[in-house]
């Protein structure tokens, strides 16, 4: 019989933390149970994890043929486990080579300068929490230089607004800065933190394809908008982590949050729980969550710099 999950042998990622966040049940089943769910390849998801091959390979190789190489690679092991998606499977890959090399017009000589070296290497580190309490963090980052890491996201949609005043409180962020800080005890020098407009998808606002159109042809058409809109495909955002910023997040946000996340893993590991469950439990539906989602709420000035100004008095009704 396979051993339960454990955070402090198996390490808690980041998107592990997320998803119990969101669901602690939906955290049970895929850690602790061991489950997921039969899908199909979601081109949403995925065109992620393809144009983040291409960056891992030109870190690694500072080429563009070790990047369409690793991107290769990539592909052809979606298409064995996605057999059924292999047509968009392709095109996305075509698409993530294509938006990748007007990555690299953009960003090549900055990339030299930052110099970075490795790519997805993965990192574990033992966190001892304010109650004595050990866990260990784990992941992958993005890209690392001897004083600088960089972290990408894919996504449909950003506000450049929102992401250079709440980086402070962004989780992604700070996550790996705390590993970076547990590993050389002190913060990077910078965080480059990359946005790329995921094309096609969900939420894309750029052309879509049209009925007579080929897939190549629209391929062709959906580079041709790319390029020529680059600010609004590509956001980079250059990050210098201040200690005393970083330190108010790990105790006012993530202390706790991991602090909370030991108590529920002591209670689901209980054989006996005829004691009262304060823990678990499955996330209703029809919850809106600005917090989590990054927009607008109405604490929002507290949260980022403790200001009580536009608070009032709540007024009491009978």
């Amino acid at each position: 019989m396979n051993k339960m999950w454990s955070p402090i042998v198996d390490g808690l990622s980041l998107s592990g933390l997320e998803l119990w966040l969101i669901n602690k049940v939906a955290f049970e089943l895929k850690y602790i149970k061991e489950l997921e769910p039969v899908q199909q390849w979601n081109k949403n998801t995925g065109y992620g994890n393809l144009f983040q091959s291409c960056i891992e390979g030109f870190i690694k190789t500072k080429t563009i043929g070790g990047a369409n190489k690793l991107l290769e690679n990539k592909t052809n092991e979606l298409l064995t486990k996605y057999s059924f998606d292999s047509d968009e499977i392709v095109f996305y890959a075509m698409l993530a080579e294509r938006q990748f090399n007007i990555f690299i017009e953009l960003y090549n000589k900055d990339l030299k300068k930052f110099n970075f070296t490795d790519s997805e290497k993965k990192h574990e580190v033992v966190i001892t929490l304010p109650s004595g309490r050990d866990i260990k963090l784990k992941g992958y980052i993005d890209g690392e230089s001897e004083d600088c890491i960089m972290e990408n996201k894919t996504r449909a949609e950003w506000n450049t607004d929102e992401i250079v005043n709440e980086i402070d409180l962004n989780l992604q962020y700070n996550y790996y800065c705390l590993m970076y800080y547990a590993e050389n005890n002190k913060l990077p020098k910078h965080v480059w933190y990359q946005h790329i407009r995921r094309p096609g998808g969900f939420g894309y606002h750029g052309p879509k394809q049209k009925k007579l159109e080929s897939k190549e042809e629209y391929l062709f058409r959906l580079v041709d908008h790319i390029s020529e809109n680059r600010e609004d495909h590509f956001y980079r955002f250059i990050s210098k982590p201040i200690e005393q910023r970083f330190v108010k997040f790990l105790h006012m946000c993530l202390y706790p949050i991991l602090e909370s996340f030991l108590d529920w893993y002591y209670y689901i590991s209980l054989k006996d729980k005829e004691t009262i469950n304060k823990y678990h439990w499955l996330t209703p539906y029809g919850l809106y969550n600005p917090y989590l989602k990054g927009t607008e709420e109405q604490f929002r000035k507290y949260a980022l710099t403790g200001s009580l100004i536009g608070l009032q008095k709540r007024v009491k009704h009978d």
